[in-house]
């Protein structure tokens, strides 16, 4: 998709005027060429207020037009000049072979004690005979459409304005939530979760039926028994959306007590302090991770325990079968080989008695007798049941290791937080307040996700058993197997998705670090100095976060983890070599300067536009998608040859760009972004008004 001109009528600094976007001839970069002041980062904001609203409250140094309306405007309302005044916002966007016009419009109105604003907005699109749709107004209906266009979540990834792309590889929550909104959407999650939704419909559907067809036919066990699965089903898919949420806010709080770590770690007489809690703390994760494979693996031996207290029925039964003389090797192949031979194996001419006894042993050896099969069953039990018994002991033993080595660091990370508090900082001990207060949160929250984890496995094992005997109840009538035949195609299909969406997140967040990588080499200087950069894709406390590293530190790094056993121990906790290798890479997390972050947005820009504009192959379940850039100041707090590099490879990131920049800036970029500038517009402030006039111009005028 592409915009193609935007419209503004007493929108913020602009009473009117119109940008036209085009691309041709190999060029693609529409530049916006303004003054500080002059309105360049309005007409982001302009964008997103037209697609999905804006909070103009939210801007920071910007208090005085909170809004969407001139400030002339507003005030000569305030003042009791006028009683309204509108503004609006209108662009015309190109998707495919369909132009759309989008407009958003706000009035203002004076009331007693406030000024009132109604927003409204509209779609209209050219149809397949070139006639302009009528206005669609309806909410639902618009936004639709938008996300069909533009899908909110993108516009985070190709709307940047300085200050965000300072922000974006920092430890700031909307970033990740961006950066994870984007990922989301190149990857469909939203097209997979309507998916979802729509077979658990179908789900109720198929067993809504099946109750009626039981009911018909008078069976009620099955009638009551698919009510039961719905009820069970119903609750554990709650507790399953109860664990996400728990996960999601524990990983939220975890990343904020980070950015609090961080600003202990600045604080000096804090910093050595921290950084052994942090230690502390990180082992007590790992080792907590232990005790829940602990705890699991106790559980799961335990389920089988009742093989340990079996060893008196194990003797009843083998009593029984001692007055059955069978030889253990002995059985009905054998002596069934033995009667066909036209002679006995001893040589002697078959006699009637002796054909008698034959086939008498027959009736007496297994696997014909019950008897002999039970006594082979016990033996396997037997041995089963000491195997048992030991998994149990070293299971509680494992627990009981854990469970006083996480005693020890909390006990150290407690001590440690004390003397924080008392290293006679008071920026210190506030922040060290606040940090406590997310820790009991965690806390809490992490007790009440391990009481989920427990009750999960029994309520599925529960659901399991209740469908199989389902299957078996609906066996013998055809309308009811072709009804659960329905139901286990729908089961599978909702499996399927899960698999899906986990294994679409994997492996695009693995190609969009790949490209990443690349596109940091291309653009920064700095990886010839060895430094690298990485989203995280498995940590749940740092997922989406973008963080850099030194190669050669990672690589020491991960060394030494192989040597202290860390790398088997982790292993044997079921982490793959790329979680190992993630874990390494955290633990050489750099701190970025503001040009760093900039040049590490830059990349993440192009690694995200690379994936999202290419399209994809190998069975996953995406969709290519081309969408384009707009962003305000990138070379800003960019110097030497990362200013050089990032400024001849802007115009390779997508088929659009929508560049803004002060002048001044751009005379130091003009050599290489200069062959690449499609249209230019001026933003020129009007002296002693609050408005500015937007002048289309030309290269030879710049």
């Amino acid at each position: 998709m592409r915009f193609k001109k935007i419209k503004f009528d007493n929108y913020r600094c602009f009473l009117n005027g119109e940008i036209e976007f085009c691309e041709k001839d190999g060029k693609n970069i529409n530049l916006i060429l303004g003054n500080n002041g002059a309105g360049k980062t309005e007409v982001l904001f302009a964008f997103w207020w037209l697609l999905y609203g804006f909070n103009f409250k939210q801007l920071k140094n910007k208090e005085a037009t909170p809004y969407a309306l001139n400030f002339s405007l507003y005030k000569s309302i305030q003042d009791g000049e006028r009683n309204s005044a509108s503004c609006s916002v209108e662009a015309e966007i190109e998707d495919g072979d369909t132009t759309y016009i989008v407009n958003r419009t706000a009035k203002y109105e004076k009331k007693p004690t406030t000024i009132a604003v109604t927003e409204s907005q509209s779609i209209r699109y050219y149809k397949d005979n070139y006639e302009l749709s009528l206005p669609v107004r309806d909410e639902a209906e618009v936004n639709k459409i938008l996300t069909r266009i533009i899908p909110k979540p993108i516009l985070n990834g190709i709307v940047f304005d300085g200050e965000r792309m300072k922000q974006l590889s920092s430890l700031d929550d909307s970033s990740v939530k961006a950066i994870a909104g984007v990922i989301n959407d190149i990857t469909n999650v939203e097209l997979l979760e309507q998916c979802h939704l729509t077979f658990e419909q179908v789900q109720k559907a198929i067993n809504k039926k099946a109750k009626q067809i039981a009911k018909q036919k008078g069976n009620v066990s099955l009638n009551s028994l698919i009510g039961e699965i719905d009820e069970l089903q119903t609750k554990v898919n709650k507790a399953r959306s109860e664990r996400q949420e728990c996960v999601e806010k524990v990983a939220d709080l975890k990343l904020q007590s980070r950015e609090l770590s961080l600003q202990l770690d600045d604080i000096k007489e804090a910093r050595l302090l921290e950084k052994q809690r942090r230690e502390a703390r990180t082992e007590l994760e790992q080792e907590e991770a232990r005790k829940a494979n602990a705890i699991h693996s106790f559980t799961t031996s335990i389920a089988d325990g009742y093989l340990a207290s079996c060893e008196q029925l194990f003797s009843d039964v083998e009593q029984l079968l001692v007055e059955y003389d069978v030889p253990a090797d002995l059985t009905v192949p054998a002596a069934k080989n033995i009667l066909a031979r036209p002679k006995c194996i001893c040589g002697n001419t078959w006699t009637e008695e002796m054909i008698a006894e034959l086939n008498s042993l027959i009736r007496k050896l297994p696997p014909d007798n019950i008897n002999s099969a039970m006594g082979e069953k016990v033996h396997q039990l037997r041995v089963a049941s000491g195997d048992k018994r030991k998994a149990v002991k070293n299971d509680f033993d494992s627990l009981n290791e854990s469970n006083e080595k996480i005693k020890q660091l909390k006990d150290r990370i407690a001590s440690l937080s004390t003397q924080i508090t008392k290293s006679g900082s008071e920026a210190a001990e506030e922040i060290e307040n606040r940090y406590q207060k997310l820790q009991d949160e965690i806390i809490r929250l992490s007790a009440n996700l391990q009481n989920i984890d427990s009750r999960l496995p029994g309520m599925d094992k529960d659901l399991e058993a209740k469908k199989k005997l389902k299957a078996t109840l609906s066996q013998g009538e055809a309308d009811t197997i072709t009804i659960e035949k329905e139901s286990a195609f729908v089961e599978k299909c909702l499996i399927a998705l899960e698999k899906i969406k986990g294994a679409n997140r994997i492996t695009a967040l693995k190609q969009i670090n790949k490209r990443l990588q690349e596109a940091y080499k291309m653009l920064s200087d700095d990886y010839d100095l060895g430094r690298r950069i990485y989203i995280v894709q498995y940590d749940q406390v740092s997922m989406f976060q973008i963080i850099t590293y030194f190669e050669n530190q990672y690589q020491d790094t991960l060394s030494n983890m192989q040597k202290k056993g860390t790398v088997a121990s982790l292993k044997a906790m079921g982490q793959s070599d790329e979680e190992i290798q993630e874990t390494a890479i955290l633990s050489c997390a750099q701190p970025n300067s503001t040009g760093q972050s900039k040049m590490n947005t830059l990349a993440f820009v192009k690694a995200i536009l690379d994936f999202a504009n290419e399209p994809q192959s190998g069975g996953i379940f995406e969709m290519t998608k081309a969408y384009p850039l707009l962003i305000d100041a990138p070379f800003g707090d960019i110097f030497d040859k990362n200013l050089d590099k990032s400024a001849m490879s802007l115009h390779a990131f997508t088929h659009q760009i929508i560049l803004m920049l002060a002048k001044d800036s751009y005379r130091d970029v003009e050599d290489y972004v200069g062959p690449f500038v499609s249209t230019v517009h001026l933003f020129e402030k009007e002296p002693n008004e609050d408005h500015s006039n937007i002048i289309v111009s030309s290269m030879e005028e710049i």
